[in-house]
């Protein structure tokens, strides 16, 4: 099968980027061997199983959605069930659609309704399939996906999923409460130039969070968060984090991952100390690959091999998942685009909250002044298998701060 011509944008060169990382033969290999259906600019991808409280069972495929001139990421959450169970009779199963604010659900916390709203949907016996309109991300690089399209296409994009892939018609619209209703903030007297502000709840206090699209960028869609307007922001000695999109940790709580509790502890070190800033990137999930490998390696991680066919069903760190599927060049993520955005900023040294070395070293090739901070997460929900597996590859992935 040809791989290229099924995928597109797998050609694709971000412009104007120096930074872009390269596509590799073996990268298209592996997406190849992920795809479970691809006709009509519909690409669905097996996916995974996420690993949540009380051992629910659901599984995520991502799906891409091309029409020769816009591109749109879509997750279908199967509940009970899975898309290869689902093969043969795929309408057997209601369907509902599951809206999220994205930035603003990935700040809620365990207690709040709308975090219970979601966990309620996977409880039960009942087989179901949600199906998700993500406004950014990434099912595969290059497609990072920015929140720009207009409901018109992607009600477009969504009858097409339905229809190349069976499923049943979405009847019902389940719509997550958010942390707190949005309140949008005035653009006009804003250094940083993004595309919406918004304000959330967090923690009894306001999180200002602003959206910023670079076009020539890898993973171009930046959101920014902050306990204050960016303009009151210090230039000098700025507590920041450059924080990787994790859905099935930030939105689904992947009881493996330990990406919300990162999010989680340096908001609230930048709200305890009063200024601050994370900048998140939701197009690196999976270290930059995207969701379609990365919910494969979720599957290795428990010994289920099923698009890759390995041959070994024993569970593989979340490393060693990475390199078995990808190679040693298993993290592709690049980070001047966050230095490029401390410099819209003015901002000129960081107490950086990272154990990655290579976070510090991106920055500070930007011209960044990069002091390295613990993040000090414990993965309290059970990621502490994840969180000793990174640090056991001291010599590919992180180091000390000498």
């Amino acid at each position: 099968m040809n791989t290229e011509a099924l995928l597109p944008g797998l050609n694709h060169t971000v412009r104007g980027s120096e930074c872009a990382p390269e596509i590799t033969e073996d990268y298209r290999e592996t997406l190849n061997k992920l795809v479970l259906t691809h006709q009509n600019g519909v690409t669905h991808f097996l996916g995974g199983p996420l690993d949540l409280d009380d051992d629910k069972k659901v599984w995520l495929s991502p799906v891409g959605v091309d029409d020769g001139e816009t591109y749109s990421y879509f997750q279908l959450i199967y509940v009970n069930t899975d898309p290869l169970e689902l093969q043969d009779d795929p309408a057997s199963v209601p369907a509902s659609l599951l809206e999220v604010d994205e930035a603003g659900y990935k700040l809620t916390p365990h207690d709040h309704p709308g975090y219970t709203q979601l966990m309620n949907q996977f409880s039960g016996k009942m087989k179901q399939v949600l199906v998700r309109h993500c406004n950014s991300g990434m099912a595969y690089y290059p497609r990072a996906i920015t929140p720009t399209l207009d409901k018109m296409t992607i009600d477009a994009h969504l009858d097409r999923v339905v229809s190349v892939l069976g499923i049943r018609e979405p009847e019902v619209s389940i719509t997550l409460s958010k942390p707190s209703d949005a309140e949008e903030i005035d653009l006009s007297a804003n250094v940083l130039r993004a595309t919406h502000a918004r304000k959330y709840a967090f923690r009894g206090a306001e999180v200002h969070s602003y959206g910023l699209v670079l076009d020539d960028d890898p993973w171009k869609y930046y959101e920014v968060f902050t306990p204050h307007p960016v303009e009151d922001m210090p230039k000098e000695d700025v507590l920041l984090r450059v924080d990787s999109g994790c859905d099935i940790g930030q939105i689904f709580d992947d009881r493996g991952c330990d990406c919300r509790e990162q999010l989680h502890t340096a908001l609230s070190e930048i709200q305890d100390i009063g200024t601050g800033a994370v900048i998140h990137i939701p197009a690196q999930d999976g270290r930059g690959f995207g969701a379609a490998t990365k919910m494969e390696t979720e599957g290795m991680k428990r010994g289920i091999e099923v698009a890759t066919n390995l041959g070994n069903a024993v569970p593989y760190d979340t490393i060693t998942a990475a390199q078995v599927l990808l190679g040693d060049e298993f993290d592709i993520r690049t980070y001047s685009g966050a230095g490029r955005i401390l410099s819209m900023l003015g901002i000129r040294s960081v107490f950086l909250q990272t154990d990655n070395r290579l976070k510090a070293e991106g920055l500070s090739e930007g011209g960044i002044s990069v002091t390295r901070k613990p993040t000090n997460t414990t993965g309290v929900r059970g990621a502490e298998n994840h969180i000793a597996a990174k640090h056991r590859h001291n010599d590919i992935y992180y180091g000390d701060e000498d």
